[in-house]
Order: structure tokens, then C-alpha cells, then sequence
């Protein structure tokens, strides 16, 4: 789950914007025969779990905001890893395809074929099936197999990756044990969960040129920003179009919009829950109000914005276009961010300014 690549990208996003206590994963200090109990969820992760032990607790952030914790069985022939963490994008059906992403490309699993034609909806809580799993068998080596489970928690999102030396049938038989084990709280405003799909057709994009910052720009991109996260956490009606897969997937990242959405969209970084976006900043929706019906004087720009799981918003460079997903990418893992926002306090880089 966790790549080499996603693990420096996140130390090296904390630590440029003065943080250098969320570099490195930090140990959760929880007796080996205590529970632990997350204080945002309520989730408990019990000594003993299905069988399997607790081996560890370890958390990305300062605020257990991205939090990983290791299990295995007695005879060490099973083992899993759960992840738990707050996303500004908090859909099972994208988190599911980038975790699906990262376990189909490594080495390990790059032969293992699919236990089903395609992944499963099912309840990890209550009677609505809005968690997504997969199965696979292993060809070749002492592994058997391994699955993948993405489950939603109110506004987090539980990960459990499982693989052992049965076969494909039993893992997936361990995997419920283990997530009914969990007692998960049942989310009452939980969504049927289907695998996401590509979009229907791939958007325009310009020739992208990166804008020179402005502060004004930069201010009104984070309230943009905020707001947009605001919105994405509220409870999504019925009604409202699905997301989907914008494009081909890239090396560590994919881009993710509802279907209905021709101006912007998320770049999904790694598989645990940073989100990128890419939308036309708040400065040229506002010329846009200001000005309808009539030529804007000023060149519409494209914002771009970091989404970390401990609700930080970082903001980096404007496109003078809809940027493709690949500038995105390389926007918030190759230059500096210009500021960050946590809660009400704005900081700006005035380094990155010049």
C-alpha cells in the first residue's frame, strides 16, 4: 500500500511547509495486550483481531490522522495491514481503484489473478453494501494469496490489505472474519458502493502555462479551496452524478472527477488520501460573476491545491489552462508550495513568492 514513492512525497510535502515532526512515522506507545481506540472514529483496534495479533500502531501525522496498524497470526501464515485515514475526497470507490492500482503493480502481486470478475460491494457495517472488495490468488511463491477491502467511516476511510498462505477462498473467509471483528459503527448516510469507472469522455485541456503568483490570487484560492473541501464532505444526494476515472492512470497517481464536471477535477496521489485539485480559481469565478455577458479583461487561471488527510491545504502554482493531470503531478511534487492553511491560520511562503 504504502510505496517508497508515496512515503517520500508525503515527508517531503510535511516537511517543506515546517513540519518536520510529520517526516517520519511516529510510534503509538499502546500495550501489546491493551486496545487502542481512535479518538475521532471511536474505531478500537482490539489486541486480537480474528485471530490475528496486533504487531504494531504507527501514525503519519501529529493528530492520528493517517494511521497504520500491522497484524498477524500465531503461526505467521497470515498477516494484514489496516490503514485509517481522513481524506478530502472520501470515496470508496476512488480509494478502492488506487489501492487496487498499487497492490496489481508490485512485483509480488503482478501475476496474482482476480478471485472475481470484478470487485464486490459489500456491508463491513449495517445492511448497506457501501464497501468494495477483491481477492486474488498467487501463482508462485510461499504467499497463496491476497485481498484488498476499502470501507468507509463516516467521513474516514478504513483500508485492510490481507494475504496469506491459503488459498484465495479461505483468505477471503479471514478478511470477513476479521472486518466483522472490527465492529465497525453502522453510517446511516452510507452509499451503495459500485467500482468507479472510466469518464465518458476525456476532457479539454489547454495549453497549460504555469502564472506567476499574485498574493490576492493566492488568498482567494485557499478560500476556494476550503470551500470546495467543505462541500465534498457533506453528504452527497442520491441524485448526484458518480465519479469517475479522467484519463490513464500515471506513475503514482490517477485523476478522478463526477461525471457532470468539465472544469476540474482531483489527482489522487499514491493511495492514501492526498488529493491534488486542479479547478478555475476562485479570482476568475468571481471576474466571471462580475462580468457575465461580457469579454473578461483578465485571462481566466487555473488553481492548484494539495488536500492532505490531516486537513492541511497547501496551494501551489496557476495554470493559465486546464492543466492535464501529469502537470498536476509534477506541480505539487516538483515545485515549492506557495503557502498552506490549517483551519484559520494561513501561512504564505514568501520565498515562493518571488
Amino acid at each position: 500500500m504504502r510505496t517508497i514513492l508515496g512515503l517520500a512525497l508525503a515527508a517531503a510535502l510535511a516537511t517543506t511547509m515546517t513540519d518536520p515532526a510529520r517526516a517520519a512515522p511516529r510510534t503509538l506507545a499502546v500495550p501489546a495486550d491493551k486496545g487502542w481506540m481512535h479518538a475521532q472514529t471511536r474505531l478500537v483496534l482490539r489486541p486480537q483481531v480474528a485471530g490475528l495479533t496486533r504487531l504494531s500502531l504507527s501514525d503519519s501525522t501529529a493528530t492520528e490522522h493517517d494511521v497504520t496498524a500491522q497484524f498477524e497470526s500465531a503461526d505467521h501464515a497470515t498477516f494484514a495491514t489496516l490503514y485509517l485515514f481522513h481524506s478530502a475526497l472520501p470515496e470508496v470507490a476512488v480509494w478502492f481503484d488506487r489501492a487496487r492500482a498499487t497492490l496489481e503493480a508490485r512485483d509480488l502481486f503482478r501475476h496474482a489473478a482476480p478471485a472475481s470478475e470484478a470487485p464486490i460491494a459489500f456491508a463491513a457495517s449495517g445492511t448497506t453494501p457501501a464497501a468494495l472488495r477483491q481477492t486474488y490468488a498467487i501463482v508462485d511463491g510461499p504467499n497463496r494469496s491476497t485481498a484488498l477491502a476499502v470501507m468507509p467511516l463516516g467521513e474516514w476511510l478504513v483500508v485492510l490489505r490481507m494475504t496469506g498462505r491459503g488459498n484465495s477462498a479461505a483468505l477471503d473467509r479471514q478478511l470477513t472474519d476479521f472486518v466483522a471483528a472490527l465492529r465497525l459503527p453502522e453510517d446511516g448516510a452510507a452509499r451503495p458502493a459500485a467500482p468507479i469507472a472510466a469518464c465518458p469522455a476525456v476532457l479539454a485541456y489547454g495549453r497549460a502555462k504555469m502564472v506567476k503568483p499574485e498574493t490576492t490570487d493566492l488568498l482567494l484560492s485557499f478560500l476556494g479551496a476550503m470551500a470546495a473541501q467543505e462541500k465534498e464532505a457533506e453528504p452527497v444526494p442520491a441524485s448526484s452524478r458518480p465519479w469517475c476515472r479522467e484519463g490513464e492512470p500515471g506513475a503514482g497517481y490517477a485523476a478522478y472527477r463526477r461525471e457532470d464536471e468539465s472544469d476540474g477535477y482531483g489527482v489522487a496521489i499514491q493511495d492514501a488520501g492526498r488529493v491534488a485539485w486542479a479547478r478555475l480559481s476562485t479570482a476568475s469565478q468571481l471576474a466571471a460573476q462580475q462580468r457575465e455577458g461580457e469579454r473578461l479583461v483578465k485571462a481566466p487561471s487555473y488553481a492548484v491545491t494539495l488536500s492532505d488527510v490531516d486537513g492541511r491545504t497547501m496551494t501551489f502554482p496557476s495554470f493559465t489552462a486546464l492543466p492535464t493531470p501529469r502537470q498536476v503531478f509534477d506541480d505539487i511534487t516538483k515545485q515549492r508550495p506557495l503557502g498552506s492553511a490549517l483551519g484559520k491560520q494561513v501561512t504564505i511562503d514568501a520565498k515562493a513568492m518571488q
